[in-house]
């Protein structure tokens, strides 16, 4: 066994391991398990795929591109299985990185050609080998904030696979530029301009894919923010269908009230006559006349309330049987856009489901509570079909050609303040749970 060959070569794929710390730091949202099962799993799968590969690296000759397949596709099984996040997200997230490194695997092949100009690819040294693994150290240190920050939430926010699966092709044309660019022999570049060719394409390419990335990052943050602001939009919209209900509601009885006493005397006039008929067909008329109740109140948080209101009108019209438990303070401690959001999500989600139900079993039970002042619990079970709309694990919208985007957003939300989110179906019968730790806001 060649020593020095064992060595370089366990320096040298030392890189996978900035590679592994960059790719869940975009997932940090996404995690299966905890820290420890994480590393767990992880940690001897890459140690072990590095061991071979140097074992194999020092005892034959074999080419170090040849190589990488015994350490990517373990490590990538591995990323993959500790992370809830579908496959075509992990994937994107991983060619990225590793195109990424590819660019250090090249500069250090330059910094090699340098040091060694009559040597050849194979007989990759030590000192560029420690080079390779100090600017991937470095780069990550660089861009593990962005990642954990700003990639995370593209993670979380975007969901549509067309867009992960189109940016993996993307991101492989880089990664294949650098397997092809890699020099043979090094004294290739000592000929003519090659060398300044060499140095000049890996800038260029480098610096375009950064581009792309920024890029890719601003129209899908835009995206994401149109998307935030239709929401916030309707759920303004409902709470002021809501007022002006209330509003109409206030208006009719004041006119009632105002026109009571002529009532009263015309009910006076009659009893006097001893005409009972005539007193009871008036009272059925006046009944009648009287405006029917709009609003109800159930919470002193006036958008929650709005919101209520709203599904509670929708469900009556669509002859859904609706109970609803709320106790909750006029300040819950979440802001009031995000909790409406949450509950018109959910119970948008119910009336659409129980729409697909005959008529007799529609139902819809809905309680909203703050326990123990510290967390705030959603529960919703509604009927549904009893033929639920999945992918990859997830369940989609009931509405035609929906992709779970409602869902996923309550999921985002209760992730956000360090909740859960939990869906499950049973019997004919579906079931939203969500759990938010709160700090109870003083009246």
């Amino acid at each position: 066994m060649n020593t020095t060959a064992f060595f370089t070569s366990l320096i040298t794929w030392y890189l996978i391991f900035p590679s592994a710390m960059l790719s869940f730091a975009t997932m940090k949202n996404q995690m299966r398990y905890d820290k420890r099962k994480t590393l767990i799993i992880v940690l001897p799968t890459i140690l072990t795929s590095i061991l071979i590969v140097a074992v194999l690296k020092s005892v034959f000759v074999i080419p170090r591109n040849a190589l990488i397949p015994i350490i990517i596709i373990p490590s990538f099984i591995a990323y993959a299985k500790c992370v809830k996040a579908p496959l075509y997200k992990s994937l994107s997230v991983s060619v990225l990185v590793f195109a990424f490194m590819s660019f250090f695997v090249n500069i250090a092949n330059g910094f090699d050609a340098a040091l060694h100009p009559n040597g050849v690819l194979n007989d990759f040294s030590l000192e560029a080998a420690i080079f390779q693994a100090v600017i991937a150290t470095i780069f990550t240190l660089i861009v593990f904030g962005p990642a954990s920050r700003k990639a995370a939430q593209i993670i979380d926010g975007l969901d549509t696979p067309r867009v992960y699966i189109a940016s993996v092709f993307v991101w492989s044309i880089f990664l294949v530029f650098n397997l092809l660019i890699s020099p043979r022999k090094y004294e290739t570049l000592h000929v003519n301009l090659m060398q300044m060719a060499y140095w000049g394409t890996l800038i260029l390419f480098f610096t375009l894919l950064c581009l792309l990335c920024a890029l890719f990052y601003y129209i899908v943050s835009g995206m994401m923010e149109k998307a935030a602001m239709e929401e916030k939009n309707r759920m303004l919209e409902i709470q002021e269908s809501s007022y002006q209900a209330q509003m109409r509601y206030i208006d009719e009885s004041e006119r009632a009230r105002h026109d009571f006493k002529h009532t009263i005397a015309t009910l006076y006039d009659l009893s006097m006559k001893g005409d009972n008929n005539a007193i009871r067909d008036y009272l059925c008329q006046y009944r009648s006349l009287q405006p029917e109740r709009e609003a109800m109140s159930f919470c002193n948080n006036v958008p929650v309330n709005a919101i209520l209101n709203y599904y509670a009108h929708l469900s009556g019209k669509m002859n859904i049987s609706m109970d609803l438990e709320i106790d909750i303070p006029k300040n819950p401690g979440i802001p009031d856009v995000e909790l409406c959001s949450l509950i018109g999500n959910i119970l948008e989600n119910a009336v659409l489901a129980c729409g697909d139900v005959p008529e007799a079993d529609r139902f819809i039970d809905f309680a909203l509570r703050l326990k123990g002042g510290s967390n705030l619990i959603i529960v919703c079970t509604n009927s549904f079909n009893g033929t639920p709309r999945m992918k990859d694990g997830r369940y989609l919208s009931t509405r035609s050609g929906g992709s779970g985007l409602g869902l996923k957003s309550i999921s985002s939300t209760a992730a956000k303040y360090g909740g859960i989110a939990r869906f499950s179906h049973e019997d004919g019968e579906f079931s939203s749970d969500v759990m938010i730790p709160v700090r109870e806001i003083d009246e």
